[in-house]
């Protein structure tokens, strides 16, 4: 299910998007998925604008021993490098433990270069975007360390502070995932994930949709009445923004099919 808050008109409509959906698809056992004509399915003509005529993909990076391309997905132009965070998963140590990746891309086939970005104010980073020059991360926080919005600079050594990391005195659950609006305000999504998947405290706090103004230093609640907010992010003219709601597969690994699912 896909969520949207207004701020003014739009021109698009659910029937406009709907009508762009081609027949649904049914993958039999057996059947080659490789003829499909194109790995993208545009639902706006803009998108054209960013894949061009003939998109295609490319593998750039894979690591096997650990799920290391999760989240994030945040490319600098300027280094010409794509940031990307780990799912969960069990270090040297055996203790649960999420990484940041960098991969350094190069015009040359199979030759993009996979660094670990060692950082100690990002911990259990998710959803990631590009601010100001640098980067925005999700810190999911652990046990011990609260969770919030933390920067990190797009330069080696890559230095990384909080920005925000409680609303009201009460500490974040887990945030998630995060956008930034052209005005400077930063939206991100609070869900209860770090909780069930036994990386966080129980939450103080409801399962919200937060905007933070730098300027000012106020955080307010912009959207509740959602199961699992996640996925976040403005329609092209920033007057709507999109929120999934993932609460049919919660952080434990347990489904339930009545409640909301992502698209």
């Amino acid at each position: 299910m896909i969520t949207s808050r207004r701020f003014g008109s739009t021109s698009s409509s659910h029937n406009e998007i709907h009508n762009r959906l081609p027949p649904p698809i049914i993958f039999g056992k057996g059947l080659n998925t490789m003829g499909l004509r194109s790995p993208f399915l545009p639902l706006h003509d803009s998108f054209q604008d960013i894949i061009g005529p003939n998109p295609k993909l490319e593998l750039l990076s894979e690591n096997t021993s650990y799920p290391f391309a999760h989240e994030a997905g945040i490319f600098i132009p300027s280094t010409n490098s794509l940031f990307i965070t780990s799912n969960r998963h069990l270090d040297k140590n055996g203790n649960t433990t999420i990484k940041i990746s960098k991969v350094k891309l190069t015009s040359e086939p199979n030759s993009c270069s996979c660094s670990e970005v060692e950082t100690e104010n990002v911990p259990m980073a998710n959803g990631g975007v590009h601010y100001k020059g640098g980067m925005l991360f999700c810190a999911q926080g652990t046990l011990n360390r609260p969770g919030g919005i933390a920067f990190m600079e797009a330069k080696e050594p890559h230095k990384s502070h909080y920005l925000i990391q409680s609303y009201n005195g009460k500490p974040f659950n887990s945030p998630n995932d995060v956008v930034a609006h052209s005005n400077g305000s930063i939206w991100f999504t609070d869900p209860i994930y770090g909780y069930e998947q036994g990386i966080r405290p129980p939450p103080k706090l409801p399962n919200q949709v937060y905007c933070y103004e730098p300027e000012t230093g106020e955080i307010r609640v912009v959207a509740d009445g959602f199961g699992r907010p996640n996925g976040i992010c403005f329609s092209p003219d920033e007057r709507v923004v999109y929120i999934t709601d993932t609460d049919r597969i919660h952080g434990d690994g347990s489904v339930d099919p009545d409640r909301p699912a992502a698209m």
